[in-house]
């Protein structure tokens, strides 16, 4: 219709209106291959960066924190995943994919270390919440676009732990025979409950390696509150300054320990005697002293332990961990006269020969809890004949759990779940979960452990028999 002439151009004139443009792109050699496996197998497939190990959904040709050249490094990702954030759309607008109103999440497939948008639908708008998990419903009909993913819909919830270890029988050790007894002739305890403990920091992981690792005390409370949701006994904790640095005031432990307790009284706490780098004797032992955890570790050899470049060797910290005789036997001693049970930390053989002369003198009180550790600069990595080896030299009635740093993580754990000992995993000894993407936090680490034993079929310990189990008076 015409509205007005313009002045010098008296034979043209203005015209309202829209003007439909249809076009078509190209999406890339990354993206086309990305939409036509959904079409045509229904997979959804990332990208991972072989330097980072960052996994990209939507895929992209370059990592964006390296820039390493990516394109070719396909992964298959899993069809559920969680919400990370979500809108309501409440226009209507013949370009959107549904009429008004309906969900836009962004959504982290389980895998993927970035989130994308899609519907999410088969439920009230009102339930949807940030945390949700939802698995994905592929198109009847594709329309090569990512619409061949036709929405996500909510997943079922997975029983919890506590469910399962409430139907359960709870174990008795009463009903155990001689543990030692059982080991013999290598025939693991499987009918003993496996206990999962979470460490949450360590003195050295940063916020920069991983976002979820706790610094205040309210960040530890809420993360050791997930890990006991996901199946862990017991927490072990350093505890941290506000600006990350591991600290040994006792008010600043005491209000993360105090913390933690307020949130999940059940939950087993276990504060390290080690604290951090550069911490002497006295500042170690007597925030345990003055606090007095249920558990603390105890430290038994001196050693190397720095940090180094795994591929290239290349030293960045190096420091001798000082744990001498003399030390072995005073916090020993002022552990078991405080009430505190020893968590007693093996880096190798000669950790646990150490201790096993000192407690000639009869310090420890029976169960001695044992934790066999891997994988750190200076100790021993993880070798399943060393394992076997340090847990036939272990005393009678003796417990043993353990811990691998990095990639030691996953296989020290399942042989000592093999075994029947016990499992540690958490931020503060590996920062990734088994397909290389940064773990949402230890919570996440435990649900492996929790896997495995599954797999296994050893049940996982409450709190309660977690105590039976180490000896622990119920507190």
């Amino acid at each position: 219709m015409a509205k007005e002439q313009v002045a010098g151009f008296e034979d043209s004139y203005e015209v309202e209106g829209k003007m439909a443009l249809p076009y078509t792109y190209f999406a890339g050699r990354v993206g086309s291959k990305f939409i036509t496996t959904i079409r045509d197998q229904q997979k959804i497939m990332g990208v991972k960066c072989p330097a980072c190990n960052t996994v990209y959904l939507p895929p992209r040709q370059v990592c964006d924190k390296d820039f390493t050249d990516i394109r070719d490094n396909w992964v298959e990702l899993n069809n559920t995943g969680t919400v990370t954030t979500f809108t309501v759309v409440r226009y209507d607008d013949r370009h959107l994919p549904r009429p008004a109103p309906y969900v836009l999440a962004l959504i982290q497939l389980d895998g993927a270390g970035t989130p994308f948008m899609h519907i999410v639908e088969e439920c009230k708008i009102e339930d949807v919440k940030i945390g949700m998990k939802v698995e994905a419903v592929f198109a009847k009909e594709t329309t090569n676009t990512i619409l061949d993913i036709d929405h996500f819909k909510p997943a079922p919830e997975k029983i919890s732990i506590h469910a399962l270890n409430t139907a359960r029988k709870q174990w008795n050790p009463a009903d155990e025979p001689a543990t030692n007894e059982k080991r013999k002739g290598g025939k693991p305890d499987m009918a003993t409950p496996v206990i999962i403990a979470a460490a949450l920091t360590g003195a050295a992981t940063m916020k920069n390696q991983n976002p979820s690792v706790p610094y205040t005390p309210e960040e530890f409370a809420e993360e050791a509150w997930k890990c006991w949701q996901a199946g862990a006994a017991m927490v072990h904790v350093h505890a941290r300054e506000d600006g990350g640095m591991a600290t040994h005031d006792h008010g600043r432990i005491k209000a993360t320990h105090d913390a933690i307790k307020d949130r999940c009284p059940e939950l087993i706490v276990n504060l390290s005697s080690a604290v951090g780098m550069g911490k002497t004797a006295e500042q170690r032992i007597s925030q345990i002293v003055a606090i007095k955890p249920e558990m603390a570790s105890l430290n038994t050899n001196t050693m190397n332990f720095g940090i180094v470049e795994r591929k290239t060797g290349k030293i960045f910290i190096d420091y001798v961990f000082e744990n001498t005789f003399t030390m072995l036997q005073d916090f020993s001693r002022a552990m078991e006269e405080n009430g505190v049970k020893p968590e007693i930390e093996c880096y190798d053989m000669g950790g646990l020969d150490n201790t096993l002369l000192i407690a000639r003198q009869g310090i420890f009180s029976d169960p001695m809890n044992f934790n066999f550790v891997w994988g750190v600069a200076g100790g021993q990595a993880f070798r399943a004949e060393s394992f076997i080896a340090m847990m036939n030299a272990l005393p009678p009635r003796a417990n043993f759990t353990t811990c691998g740093v990095g990639t030691d993580e996953f296989p020290c754990i399942m042989q000592s779940c093999l075994l029947g000992g016990h499992m540690r995993v958490g931020l503060e000894d590996n920062i990734r979960m088994p397909d290389g993407r940064l773990a949402r936090g230890s919570y996440e680490l435990v649900e492996v452990a929790v896997s495995i034993a599954s797999a296994l079929g050893r049940p996982v310990a409450t709190a309660t028999e977690a105590r039976l189990i180490m000896g622990m008076k119920p507190r």
